[in-house]
């Protein structure tokens, strides 16, 4: 009996650690385990966040540079953005109205990954970490005017959407390669057929059916080019009347 009790006091303090640490593992992993949860409900509450309802169409990315119908911002630079520049107000030889889009790529200067891209986004510079969208339900296709300064400038992408993040573009859509001629020439991005599970984000059924590839736009036009595409060379090529459309 007197070993079962000096047993017992030698025990008691392992036995203690042991039923504390097993309280602690448990408690920590409910703690996960209700981090987790909370997470998966703030990604689903993110997702049904949908955009402010457009009024009509044409809706424009861009019209002219002081039109007051412009309704996304040219702030998502990609890739080598210190390499090339974008003028708004360019008036050399434009499709329509007083101005068109020149986009101007060097080589010279800070060249490091070898492509570029641009995004026009709503609100300025969202990269989807702001609740703020437009819906464009109703769109049936995107369209743009393009040109090259010489002709043959190569643009690897012309696209929709495709912004991820917590409150991202709802769908995205895209052509290209496009080779640019010299002269002006429309561009259709088609939207009728956008089918993106993954960006869209229809498995979460909370959010479905009234989820919709064009219900929540945070980057209403994008373009890529690299210099593999071009023969290691600079280019200059032109955008205008960048809109959305529904017929």
């Amino acid at each position: 009996m007197r070993y079962k009790k000096v047993l017992l006091i030698i025990l008691s303090p392992v036995l203690l650690y042991f039923f504390l640490h097993s309280l602690f593992s448990i408690n920590k992993l409910n703690a996960q385990t209700i981090n987790k949860i909370d997470r998966e409900e703030s990604e689903t509450r993110a997702l049904c966040v949908l955009g402010q309802k457009v009024k009509g169409f044409p809706f424009y990315v861009y019209k002219d540079a002081e039109s007051g119908e412009n309704n996304f911002f040219p702030t998502g630079y990609m890739g080598d953005y210190g390499s090339f520049k974008v003028d708004p107000y360019c008036r050399e030889a434009v499709y329509k109205g007083k101005s068109c889009i020149k986009v101007t790529y060097n080589l010279d200067v800070n060249r490091t990954y070898g492509w570029i891209g641009l995004y026009w986004q709503y609100p300025p510079n969202n990269w989807a970490n702001i609740p703020k969208a437009y819906d464009l339900t109703g769109a049936v296709k995107l369209t743009f005017w393009a040109r090259g300064e010489r002709g043959g400038e190569v643009i690897s992408k012309f696209q929709f959407g495709g912004i991820t993040g917590q409150y991202r573009d709802s769908g995205v859509a895209s052509i290209g390669p496009v080779i640019l001629s010299k002269k002006w020439k429309k561009y259709t991005i088609d939207l009728r057929k956008i089918d993106n599970p993954i960006i869209v984000g229809y498995e979460d059924k909370q959010c479905w059916p009234f989820m919709h590839p064009l219900t929540r736009v945070i980057g209403g036009f994008c373009w890529a080019t690299n210099l593999k595409a071009n023969d290691d060379k600079g280019i200059i090529f032109y955008l205008d009347e960048i809109r959305f459309e529904n017929k």
